[in-house]
This record gives structure tokens, C-alpha cells and sequence, in this order.
């Protein structure tokens, strides 16, 4: 067995007796874990790991020592001491520990423990203390329950979550979820990790406990057939940037590229984080088959792809362009000559001619061979070859659903497959060709999505237009299944009415919309391609929502289902080397504004006991230093979102806030630390040529600022009762060394 082999097959470790102090010392004190969620864009997984079984878990128990163990897929995933609790915390002798197993088979496997005292007391509590290890792609995460009823959200995190509503850990490569009881009985914090696991201290208390363990979770119990992660990695990278559709559809041309590409560089978008031009519909010139998309309309694209390509790269972006998966005859003309040459390529009747199913749409039989060698191969074999960075692959809906017409359906009948067979086998031969390192997006809609599984990184999420409902309806699939794309972003849609405007930091009169649509996309995590006129951008009151949301961190889920209320709160945990902390978002959707609301920093899943100062971003007001909630302003109708950065107070002066990204420091703070004996804060941040750059840094009673440099910057220095605030403006996008001094 090769040495991949193994080290899949025991992640985990051997040994079930494991020394738990280090594990509960973190566990009691809270101390933030940072765990570097390694890899690039997209990894291929190796083909050697060996399915995981979909079967419970291997239980040993020790009633004696209330030693308990979990195994399974040859290794660890619970090793835990479970006993019994007086109401003071002293271990109570002669409890009795009793394991109580069940289990419901079939495709849906689920293990439950139920865990009671054998001689139950008044005020005691059973509690299970151990550590819970999965791959390198677990993460903690919270399953539906009292929390999200009290104070509905979405929640995902960059980095490890350490949110006290978690109350599971779910292995992404592995497809298994351990879930203990919630509503703040279940604690887990990240412990250690190396590239080929994590590993969580775990402590779970109560009258009794139960832990639900869920093999194939994502596969089986969410119904998503194609779902095999141990066969490959999400795509990890921000995916940022501009798609023509929606404001040029067919009247596409490089004169509009030009501009478009001139007016990204003039404003310096890339260097915010827009790093993708991709060209939809518009181009085409050929008359059928891979030539529709790699003969250039000559009027249009007088240097075709290269001339295209090589503009998008001159403006420091990466081309992308789109395709199409089924054909028609009125726009492809060389297609009944074709099917009268080869019938068998395509779809047929029961008589051997070609189906042509609504719209009168062909699609390819895939299952030829010499159909995907003629028709497949060829086209993404020259995308690759002509150097496209993002390949988005249309008409995913139309293909299932012209095969899924009668006549279509006998036909896959006949030869033993599926529509969603047929269409996988078209995206693989576009992997196969494009490889790992080009983006591949489906589209259209969630549902024909699931069949390109695996195969493509993204997955446009509904119809045409922005759709943020989509972000909240498909949550927890993004950064474990694919990355979710609300079609284009639009910032400024087409309305019959007035504008909503308001004043935000940066721009006195900035449209709502500009704000708040970008905004919301960064707080999924999603994928932001922006899609208006050239001209829009020019102005750059409409341009501070993109740039203060771009890059798109990538996260992943903090709630392993759906939803989220109405869609006006959003939580983001970010996890850095030197800190841990939230941000908490608050869109207007309705336009009604929202009153005064007070929000309780536990129902987040905060440390209830704790102290926070809450600081808003698009207004820049330091809201001040509570403990238990901190109250959020009203909006009125023409809000725009309210972003609060939250981080636990500290005795010293540390930043709060910097203006360059929403998440306030998780693009741009690269570095923070505290020297106790100079009495100095230092760091290292990431700045963008021209853009005023703010860092706002708390000053605990008794604290006053000196003196600030910014390594060769003029830093500008504002001291406020309870804040100070430094302010440069970058000659260059680069990174800086700073230092602040403070006296008492």
C-alpha cells in the first residue's frame, strides 16, 4: 500500500488513549488557534485515497474509566473521557456511566450515543471531554437548532471558526459530521494541525448527552449523488472580477473591451482585487460545433481572441470567456450537416433520427466517443491552448432539460445512461482538457449544477440577474461543494424610481445599491463578477462598495444547512495568526430601514462574559466597549448595510478597524503586535496606490497615542476620547511596516 494510502487511511492517529490536559488547557482558556487553511486555487485530490465507507463508526467503551472511542475510515475521530459532575464541578464517584447506542441503516446512515447516569443526582451533569480529528478539511460548524430560532443568521468563517454555537465538526474530505447537543452544552475549539489533519478540543455537558454521527453527510444526507470531495479540492482563490453579459449581451466588441479593460486599470480595480475580464456571449463568429466558439466575429473582434487576450493581460486581469454545451440549428449552420454525417452523435428517436428537443436544441450523445472527440475535445483543448485563465460552461439547464423529454429519455434508456450522466461526461472531457489551474463555471440554476459536481469549480446559482436570495438559499454548499455565483453583480440595476443614496465614508452621496450588492457577496464569500457599462466606473462615488469588498475572502460554512431568516444579518469570523474576531453585517433589503436593535453578543456566539468593542465600518463610528450586547443603530430607508467589526477588548491599545476591506483588517492587516515594555504597536499592512488607507486602533483608559510612521508614508495622526485614527495615502500597492507609540 503506498504511503498516500496509508496516510489517508490514518488521519487521526493510531492511539485512542490520548493525553487530553494540553487539549482542555486551550479548552478552558479560550486561547484562539490559528490554522492556516493551505492550497491554492484548485487541487486535484489523489486518486489513491480509498472511499470512506458508508457505515457507523467503530465504538470502544470503557465503562469503568468512561474512556470512549470512535473509529472510523482507519482512523481516530473521538477520543474522549466521559464522567459525572456534581453541581460544583467535582468529579461525582459512583454515577455510572451508561453508553446506549442506536442505529438507522440504509442509504442514510446515522449513529446515535446516548450517553446517562446508571444512578442519576440532583444538579449533576454528565460530561464528555476529548478531541475530535478529522482531515485537513474539517471545520467546526453549527447544525440547525435554538440558536439560529433566538437570532436568525448567516454564518460562515475564514480560517477555523471558534463560534460557541458550534456543536459539530464536519471532515469536508471525508464527507462526515459528529454532532453533540447544542444550544451552548457542546464547546470546540481548534487544538492543532498539520497538512494532513485538525484536531478539536471537544467538551459537551448535560443531563444527558447524545452525539450524532453522519457518514456520506453532504452525498446522502443532503441528496447530492455526485458529491466525492476526497476526489477534489474547492477552488480556494478570490474569484473577482467583470463578465460582459449583463449590460452588453450580443453587442460585445473589442471597442468595448478596450474600454472596459482602460477603465479597471485607471481605477486600479485589479489591485483591489478584480482579477478576471470574462467575455460572454458576443464573440462567436464559426458556423457550428467548436468552431461557433473559436471563429471570432471578424466586425466585432478583428484580432479574435489573441488581440482580446492580450488587452485583458495588459490591464493586469485574466481573460476568461464563455461557452455553450448544446446547439442549435438556426444559430449553428453547419449542424444539419453534421447530424445528416453523423446521426449517432446526438440525441436520437426510437426511428435513429436526431431529437430536437424544445428551442430546437441538439444535444450531443455523449456517449460516442467519436461525438466528444469531434464535438468536446477540440473546443476546450484550444481554450486551454489560447491561455483563458476562467472558462464559464452555459446551458447546463438547457441540456438536462431537452433530455429529459420523452423521446430524449428513451433514448438514454436504450443505452443504459442519464441526462446527468451525459452531462457529466461533457464536463469531464473539459476538465480532462483544461486542467486544474483554469476556473470552470456551470450554470444554469442549482439543480442542473449538481450534476457537474466535482468537475466544474463554480456554479452559477439561479437564473439570469442578481439574485442575493441565492447566497442565503445555498449557504452551506459554498466553499465545500463549489464556489456559489449569484449570476453577475450588477451595482447599479435599472430602476423606475429615484435612487436611494446615502453617506458613507469615502463618498457623501454613494447609491445604495452600489453598496450593498458587492457587500453581500463578500460576506458569502461568493463569487463577485460585476457586470455594468464602462461608464458606470468612472464614477467614483458608485466604485466604494466594489472596492471595499473585493478580494472575496474564502470561507467556508459556519452552519451545515440552509437559510437564514430574512437575510439582514450575516456573520464572518476571521482567523489571523495574531487575532480572532467577527464582523457582523446588516443589509437593508426591504428599503423600509430597521429600528434601533439591541444585539446580544451570546446569541452571536460570542463569550457571553466577556468585554467587545463594536466598531461600524461604512459610517466609521466606534460604537464603544460593552459586555453581554451592544445596541445597533436604526437604518433608515435609504441605508445603506451597517458592517460592525467585533473584537474582544484588550488592556492595551490594538486596531479595531482599517478602511481598506469590509472584514476591517482580514485583507489588509497582515500583522499586529504588542510590545508591553516600549509601550508600541507594530505591524505590517497591504495598501493600494492612491487609496486613502485608515487604521483605527482602541485606546484603553489611560492610553494616549504619540507618534505614528508609516515606513515612507506621511501618516496623519487623530486622536479621539476612546480611538485614534492614522491615515495615509499610499503612493504605491505594496506592503508597509508601520509603528504606533503610546504614552500613559
Amino acid at each position: 500500500m503506498s504511503q498516500i494510502h496509508n496516510a489517508a487511511r490514518n488521519l487521526g492517529g493510531g492511539f485512542c488513549r490520548n493525553t487530553l490536559k494540553n487539549a482542555f488547557a486551550i479548552l478552558l482558556a479560550g486561547t484562539p488557534a490559528f490554522l492556516a487553511m493551505a492550497g491554492t486555487a484548485r487541487a486535484a485530490a489523489p486518486a489513491l485515497f480509498k472511499p470512506p465507507p458508508n457505515a457507523p463508526a467503530a465504538i470502544e467503551w470503557e465503562a469503568g474509566t468512561g474512556h470512549l472511542c470512535l473509529r472510523y475510515h482507519g482512523g481516530v475521530i473521538l477520543d474522549a473521557t466521559v464522567l459525572a459532575e456534581d453541581a460544583a464541578g467535582g468529579v461525582l464517584t459512583g454515577a455510572g456511566i451508561r453508553l446506549e447506542p442506536a442505529e438507522t441503516s440504509g442509504e442514510k446512515v446515522e449513529q446515535r450515543l446516548k450517553l446517562a447516569m446508571a444512578r442519576p443526582a440532583e444538579g449533576a451533569k454528565v460530561v464528555l471531554r476529548g478531541t475530535v480529528t478529522g482531515s485537513e478539511e474539517a471545520f467546526p460548524a453549527e447544525t440547525s437548532g435554538a440558536a439560529q430560532k433566538r437570532f436568525p443568521l448567516v454564518r460562515n468563517s475564514v480560517g477555523l471558526s471558534h463560534n460557541r454555537r458550534n456543536h459539530a465538526v464536519y471532515d469536508r474530505h471525508w464527507d462526515w459530521v459528529l454532532a453533540g447537543p447544542d444550544d451552548g452544552a457542546t464547546r470546540i475549539l481548534p487544538q492543532t494541525a498539520s497538512q494532513q489533519a485538525i484536531t478539536f478540543a471537544w467538551e459537551s455537558r448535560g443531563a444527558t448527552l447524545e452525539l450524532v454521527f453522519r457518514p456520506r453527510y453532504y452525498q446522502k444526507h443532503r441528496g447530492l449523488a455526485f458529491f466525492e470531495p476526497w476526489t477534489y479540492r474547492v477552488w480556494r482563490d478570490t474569484v473577482t472580477g467583470y463578465c460582459s453579459w449583463w449590460p452588453y449581451r450580443d453587442g460585445i466588441s473589442q471597442a468595448v473591451l478596450d474600454s472596459l479593460v482602460d477603465v479597471f486599470a485607471a481605477k486600479k480595480l485589479p489591485d483591489f482585487g478584480y482579477q478576471y475580464l470574462q467575455l460572454d456571449a458576443g464573440y462567436c463568429g464559426g458556423a457550428g460545433g467548436p468552431r461557433s466558439f473559436l471563429e471570432w466575429d471578424p466586425k466585432k473582434f478583428p484580432g479574435g481572441a489573441a488581440n482580446a487576450i492580450t488587452k485583458i493581460r495588459s490591464g493586469g486581469m485574466k481573460p476568461g470567456i464563455w461557452v455553450h454545451r448544446v446547439y442549435r440549428s438556426y444559430v449553428d449552420r453547419d449542424l444539419p450537416g453534421i447530424g445528416r454525417q453523423h446521426p449517432e452523435w446526438f440525441v436520437t428517436k426510437a426511428d435513429g433520427s436526431i431529437y430536437q428537443g424544445s428551442y430546437g436544441i441538439w444535444t450531443l450523445n455523449t456517449g460516442s466517443p467519436e461525438a466528444v472527440a469531434a464535438m468536446v475535445r477540440p473546443l476546450f483543448r484550444e481554450l486551454k491552448r489560447q491561455d483563458w485563465d476562467y472558462v464559464k460552461i452555459d446551458g447546463a439547464g438547457d441540456m438536462l432539460h431537452s433530455d429529459r423529454e420523452k423521446p430524449a429519455a428513451d433514448h438514454f434508456q436504450r443505452i443504459g445512461s442519464t441526462p446527468e450522466q451525459s452531462l457529466r461526461e461533457w464536463d469531464r472531457v473539459a476538465r480532462e482538457e483544461l486542467g486544474t489551474n483554469i476556473f470552470i463555471l456551470t450554470c444554469w440554476g442549482v439543480g442542473p449544477g449538481r450534476a457537474s459536481i466535482g468537475l466544474a469549480d463554480g456554479c452559477r446559482l439561479g437564473s439570469d440577474g442578481f439574485q442575493w436570495d441565492t447566497l442565503v438559499a445555498n449557504s452551506s454548499l459554498n466553499g465545500v461543494v463549489w464556489r456559489g455565483d449569484p449570476d453577475h453583480c450588477d451595482i447599479l440595476p435599472g430602476t423606475k424610481g429615484g435612487r436611494a443614496t446615502a453617506k458613507i465614508f469615502g463618498a457623501e452621496k454613494a447609491i445604495v445599491d452600489t453598496v450593498q450588492r458587492p457587500c453581500v457577496v463578500a460576506m458569502a464569500g461568493s463569487m463577485l463578477l460585476v457586470s455594468d457599462k464602462a461608464e458606470i466606473y468612472q464614477d467614483d462615488a458608485s466604485l466604494e462598495g466594489m472596492k471595499r469588498s473585493a478580494p472575496v475572502l474564502f470561507t467556508v460554512p459556519g452552519q451545515l444547512y440552509d437559510g437564514g431568516g430574512n437575510g439582514a444579518w450575516w456573520l464572518q469570523e476571521i482567523d489571523r495568526p495574531f487575532e480572532h474576531w467577527s464582523v457582523l453585517a446588516r443589509f437593508n433589503w426591504s428599503g423600509k430601514g430597521a429600528p434601533e436593535t439591541e444585539v446580544k453578543f451570546a446569541d452571536l456566539g460570542l463569550e457571553d462574559g466577556r468585554e467587545y468593542v463594536v466598531f461600524e465600518f461604512w459610517t466609521q463610528a466606534f460604537l464603544g466597549k460593552s459586555r453581554g450586547a451592544f445596541r445597533a443603530p436604526a437604518q433608515n430607508t435609504n441605508a445603506a448595510p451597517q458592517v460592525f467589526a467585533i473584537r474582544a477588548a484588550r488592556s492595551h491599545p490594538w486596531v479595531i478597524s482599517t478602511t481598506r476591506h469590509i472584514s476591517q483588517g482580514g485583507v489588509s492587516l497582515l500583522d499586529e503586535r504588542w510590545d508591553a515594555g516600549s509601550l508600541t504597536l507594530s505591524g505590517r499592512s497591504a495598501v493600494v496606490a492612491g487609496d486613502p488607507y485608515m487604521l483605527t486602533v482602541h485606546l484603553p483608559d489611560g492610553f494616549q497615542i504619540k507618534q505614528a510612521t508609516f515606513a515612507g508614508e506621511k501618516a496623519e495622526t487623530v486622536s479621539q476620547p476612546a480611538t485614534a485614527t492614522i491615515r495615509i495615502l499610499p503612493a504605491a500597492s505594496r506592503t508597509l511596516e508601520w509603528k504606533m507609540f503610546f504614552g500613559k
